[in-house]
């Protein structure tokens, strides 16, 4: 509650990974499909009373490496509640992101891009053209019963099951490019193959002399 009534940009960004202007956005829009019940006289009241604390809920069960048993200390309800909770939010956030233009994806525009290789070229002057960065992610996951899916998601250096893709993060922060959701064994040049082929697409990308 502190946070949501005094903190700053840093405090947000740390928790939530979205400023304040931005947290509060996305709470307007979540408050359409996320609904607290009134307590009622014959049982206890919501463990959360407000919607900002579901949505800082769930933005922190993302942004943040905690256990759920710390989550549940943090924001004062039992485990079985918080795992009720998490999946009502989730399923309502996901609703709410869908159309959201604030949290498309969308690729720069060449001037756009410009701009965010000046952002970079002023922390590192060495980088003239660099607008971005990219790496990939692997998610390690169940593994499926179907053999052919096991040994797809299968990846022999980590020896484990995963989900891989890979994201672009603009200077700014924003994704700007992502593949996820792919097989476990591929790597990193399969999952980019789109990104590295819009890159040498002059219609997307900025062109240097």
């Amino acid at each position: 509650m502190s946070l949501y009534t005094s903190g700053n940009d840093k405090k947000f960004l740390n928790a939530t990974s979205l400023t304040r202007a931005s947290f509060s956005r996305l709470l307007r829009r979540f408050a359409r499909f996320y609904k607290i019940l009134p307590p009622s006289s014959r049982g206890r009241p919501p463990k959360l009373q407000y919607l900002h604390q579901v949505l800082g809920l769930v933005l922190c069960y993302y942004v943040g490496s905690m256990e759920n048993s710390t989550l549940s200390m943090l924001f004062g309800m039992p485990p079985s509640t918080l795992n009720r909770t998490l999946r009502k939010a989730e399923e309502a956030l996901a609703v709410a992101l869908s159309g959201f233009s604030p949290a498309r994806i969308a690729w720069p525009s060449p001037s756009r891009q410009v701009e965010l290789a000046r952002l970079v070229e002023a922390r590192e002057p060495l980088l003239k053209t660099t607008f971005g960065f990219i790496d990939g992610k692997n998610l390690r996951v169940m593994q499926p019963s179907n053999a052919d899916l096991q040994n797809a998601m299968y990846t022999g250096w980590l020896h484990a099951v995963f989900v891989t893709g890979t994201i672009c993060f603009a200077a700014d922060g924003c994704i700007i490019w992502s593949r996820h959701n792919c097989p476990g064994s591929w790597n990193d040049a399969d999952t980019s193959l789109g990104f590295r082929t819009k890159l040498l697409d002059p219609t997307f990308a900025q062109t240097h002399e």
